[in-house]
């Protein structure tokens, strides 16, 4: 049952249900944008640009330029597309435009470029034209090598074309492993949809369309990816006319796309949308009214925060003193207002992660048991994608209190099976204790070996005295002053749960009872 189905029904909770929900909806509205048409126009079509680099725009132009084929396409009584490359300026014109390569500008339509983040691979639209001849009038993706000239060579067709249906429009990932477009394959939910397909190295997954909370029974157009969020253009219902650019989460978690609206759209077609999310302004193209030409290439800036801009943050904590991970923290995250929103528990390499909301204030709290809480403020920017990075110094207690007793926050002394042989770990332990003595000279500690209660009672009583024994005399050897350190062996005497003899406990429950505790007589 569709939801405009359930909203029909006669029902007050139903009712509130949807009001709530569409009122959620109104809330979630696309950011303002400034915008410009740029002086690099021509009275052709000019559109579809992509970043080339920081400081560099590639885009598709049927402008007549010195060494470009100026055959002219029934279509439009206009040159075929070719690509242009220019320099983006201090105010974001594009400048000292000049065609990109004579080596892949054929005689027939070339445009739509992606490239692969380390700009070693080029992604084209082009006609089904290889080898000089034209194939079929279907449009196709290509993908070149860009040599070190610039120049592309190595020139080939991707395995998903087909000359049954047309592909083109590619975009790919940030991290490149990814190249979204267009086609109008069989299995799809209109005229050209949006579909991805992984890539590895030089190999290409199959075809996975975006499904139906992207498209839709119109036309799909020209994908731009920025971190996990999808701008695309569309003609489908509720838009302002034309192909509108629409933006949306790639996980399909949201309902419908959500519309630039205005000055973005207008009652033309308006496409090719990308934005560098440092400096939070792009362009895109429209043949609006008020125009140059049939296509224009705009510029824009984003004013206001993308209502779906999402970040993350990858922390760790370590030791104050050692900067070793600490494993098992728990970590809260709080928003500006001290609302708690999540809380993990750090990895055994102390590491955590949270997501966040693009333009926000955070605190990170950390809390472990023998260590100071220490909590740390994090706003993220608006930059989409982005990894917040982070460490969180956790200081440790020097002494703890356990049953209204105060001890040294040293973790337990461990002993060979059944002996009092001490473990090279907990002889790296006791080197604290010695730290710790020195430090306050006056202190005086009693050492208590504790044992479970499985065994005889007076074995267990000699074993806990023995490695009692054994401990002091090994902290006697590291320097301690014997006046300042007593050794005490309770055997099953004092335990800290129920499992006495006879109780049926699991193993975790006798490992509470076997301890030792260095308790502070004299500080």
């Amino acid at each position: 049952m569709l939801r405009s189905d359930i909203c029909n029904m006669k029902n007050f909770l139903t009712f509130l249900f949807c009001l709530l929900t569409a009122y959620a909806s109104a809330q979630l509205t696309a950011a303002s944008y400034s915008i410009k048409n740029l002086d690099g126009n021509s009275p052709n079509l000019d559109f579809g640009t992509t970043f080339y680099g920081k400081n560099k725009i590639v885009f598709a132009s049927s402008r007549r330029a010195p060494g470009v084929s100026n055959k002219k396409w029934d279509g439009n009584d206009q040159p075929f597309l070719d690509l242009y490359i220019g320099n983006v300026d201090a105010k974001g014109e594009i400048t000292n435009i000049k065609p990109f390569s004579k080596s892949v500008n054929s005689k027939y339509h070339d445009a739509m470029v992606a490239f692969s983040p380390d700009l070693k691979y080029v992604y084209f639209t082009s006609n089904n034209y290889l080898d000089g001849e034209l194939k079929s009038g279907n449009i196709k993706i290509f993908r070149a090598t860009i040599g070190s000239n610039g120049h592309w060579k190595d020139i080939v067709t991707l395995p998903f074309n087909s000359d049954n249906y047309d592909t083109g429009h590619p975009s790919v990932s940030a991290d490149g492993k990814k190249l979204y477009f267009i086609s109008n394959m069989p299995g799809g939910y209109g005229d050209t949809d949006l579909y991805v397909v992984s890539i590895n190295n030089e190999h290409y997954g199959a075809p996975v369309n975006l499904g139906p909370n992207i498209n839709s029974k119109y036309k799909e157009y020209t994908p731009y990816v920025d971190g996990n969020v999808l701008y695309y253009s569309s003609n489908r219902p509720g838009g302002r006319g034309g192909l509108d650019i629409y933006m949306t989460k790639l996980d399909g978690s949201l309902e419908k796309p959500i519309n630039l609206g205005k000055p973005m759209n207008s009652k033309g077609d308006d496409i090719s949308f990308i934005i560098n999310n440092e400096t939070q302004s792009g362009y895109f193209s429209s043949n609006r009214r008020g125009g140059k030409g049939d296509d224009d290439i705009y510029s824009f800036i984003q004013e206001t925060v993308n209502p779906i801009c999402d970040q993350t943050v990858a922390g760790v904590f370590v030791d104050k003193l050692t900067k070793q991970p600490i494993p098992n923290v728990f970590v809260t995250l709080y928003d500006s207002k001290g609302n708690k929103i999540k809380k993990v528990e750090t990895l055994a390499d102390g590491t955590f992660n949270f997501a966040l909301s693009c333009g926000e204030t955070f605190s990170i709290d950390g809390f472990k048991e023998g260590y100071f809480e220490n909590k740390k403020e994090l706003t993220a920017s608006h930059e989409n994608g982005f990894e917040n990075k982070i460490t969180i110094d956790l200081e440790e207690r020097e002494f703890i209190e356990r049953n209204g007793v105060e001890m040294l926050n040293v973790k337990t002394i461990t002993f060979e099976l059944n002996k009092a042989d001490l473990t090279k770990k907990s002889k790296d332990e006791l080197t604290k204790v010695i730290r710790l003595m020195n430090k306050f000279p006056k202190m005086v500690l009693e050492f208590g070996a504790h044992t479970d209660s499985r065994g005889g009672d007076g074995y267990n009583l000699m074993l806990s005295q023995r490695r009692a024994n054994e401990t002091v005399r090994y902290l006697i050897e590291l320097g301690a002053d014997p006046r300042r350190i007593t050794g005490k062996g309770y055997g099953e005497t004092k335990l800290v749960n129920k499992c006495s003899n006879g109780v049926k406990c699991t193993e975790l429950e006798h490992k509470q009872n076997k301890r030792t505790e260095f308790v502070v007589i004299r500080n």
